[in-house]
């Protein structure tokens, strides 16, 4: 039993917590284990000896950009201020304003005519001429009543709209056909018939406009106006020889007045410029004759839709020739004259 008893740690050489470096190592950590706080902060409990560990700094967020306070009731609101436009914006307000009033004025101003028009055809006052618009110095006073807005229907005023329209076209043709004409003649460039396209250029000038404004226009302008079927012939038939001519203007022959297509094949080689006139007058004419059969069409289907007839003409014809008053005047005339005579004879 004394064996037992010896402690096997007693020498220190064989004792192994003798050895300095384990007696390090547990001395340190018998001293950790006396610093050791758990309710310490966590960055400054650390055991003795140990790196203390670093963390990344982090980034407070942005701060919001500020905002602006809302107003108080106290406090009245600061609307930012206007810049004021510059003056020439300024002065082109105020002239389109000025032109938005004149023309508001004439409207007006042409309102107010119609409706006097209208009160003058309602009582059966007379209407003052205003065709053609002639100045008030010309000792010449218009010759007829014209306002499709007020004597024709609403379902026909586009047709006489461009009915209208194709004489002011057909008159500024004949106009430019006496130019080309000049032109012509000031270039000598017609040897044969040396003035005789400008002589007659005149000729239809001054007897196509106001011929087919009488002719055509103004028989197309009662029709629609009065549903005339009276009116509705006469343009008819003046209407077809009007279409006839212009295709005759159209071809150009030579001598024949008008700078169409075949007198203008023969100028262009003498000058450039003046055939290039004819030729435009050719073209004028040549649209013209299209546009004049497809306005014949639109009349003519107006017409059967109107329900006129030649018969309703004739009737029409017949009731306006016995109310004439100078056909009355002579009627009475001849009567008197044929009792007279009988009279005479009797005796």
């Amino acid at each position: 039993m004394a064996g037992f008893e010896e402690n096997p740690f007693a020498g220190d050489s064989e004792n192994p917590f003798a050895d300095p470096s384990v007696a390090s190592v547990t001395n340190n950590a018998s001293k950790g284990l006396e610093d050791f706080n758990p309710f310490a902060d966590a960055n400054t409990a650390q055991p003795t000896g140990a790196k203390p560990k670093t963390t990344p700094a982090v980034q407070p967020p942005p701060p919001p950009p500020p905002t602006a306070p809302p107003p108080s009731s106290s406090q009245p609101a600061v609307l930012p201020t206007r810049e004021e436009p510059p003056p020439y914006v300024i002065e082109e307000e105020a002239e389109n304003l000025r032109k938005r009033q004149e023309d508001l004025e004439r409207k007006a101003a042409e309102l107010q005519r119609k409706e006097q028009e209208l009160q003058r055809m309602q009582f059966g006052g007379y209407r003052e001429n205003n065709f053609p618009p002639l100045p008030k110095k010309c000792p010449c006073r218009p010759c007829f009543f014209q306002d499709i807005s007020i004597d024709i229907p609403i379902d026909y005023q586009k047709t006489c709209r461009m009915v209208y329209i194709r004489w002011q076209v057909y008159s500024f043709t004949m106009f430019f056909n006496f130019l080309a004409a000049f032109a012509m003649l000031v270039k000598g460039a017609e040897p044969i018939h040396d003035g005789q396209t400008f002589g007659i250029s005149i000729l239809y000038l001054v007897a196509n406009v106001p011929f087919s404004f009488l002719g055509w226009y103004r028989p197309c302008y009662n029709a629609l106006k009065n549903d005339s079927s009276f009116s509705y012939v006469i343009f008819f038939l003046i209407y077809f020889l009007h279409i006839a001519l212009n295709i005759f203007y159209t071809l150009g022959i030579p001598g024949g007045g008008t700078c169409g297509f075949i007198n203008a094949t023969q100028v262009v080689h003498n000058s450039v410029p003046v055939g290039a006139m004819m030729f435009t007058t050719g073209v004028l004419l040549l649209v013209g004759v299209i546009v004049d059969i497809f306005l014949l069409m639109k009349v003519h289907r107006i017409y059967r839709m109107a329900g006129a007839s030649f018969e309703k003409a004739q009737g029409e014809f017949a009731s306006g020739m016995a109310s004439n008053p100078h056909v009355q005047s002579a009627a009475t005339s001849v009567a008197a004259a044929g009792v007279r005579s009988a009279m005479t004879n009797q005796k």
